[in-house]
């Protein structure tokens, strides 16, 4: 899982997104456009992933997908993603 749109993917769309969040699908289909998923959202984002089985998706997943797009992923993180 290396993008916000996967992340969408994972978790069933913008709508369900939406849903979970308890915002309208047009906000979650803008954060899927912009490849960002505002830090307010997040606690919300992986509560909701733990209760459909997506273990996968964490703070520090989400975290790892902002700072990789922005180009400020740590070097030790990147030494992760050659890894993997």
């Amino acid at each position: 899982m290396d993008t916000v749109s996967d992340i969408f993917d994972a978790l069933n769309g913008p709508a369900a997104i939406a849903r979970a969040l308890d915002v309208k699908p047009s906000t979650a289909s803008e954060m899927k456009r912009r490849g960002a998923i505002p830090g307010e959202y997040w606690a919300q984002l992986v509560e909701h992933a733990r209760s459909v089985g997506c273990e996968e998706i964490s703070y520090e997943l989400i975290a790892r997908i902002h700072a990789k797009a922005k180009g400020r992923l740590p070097p030790s993180m990147m030494a992760e993603e050659m890894s993997a």
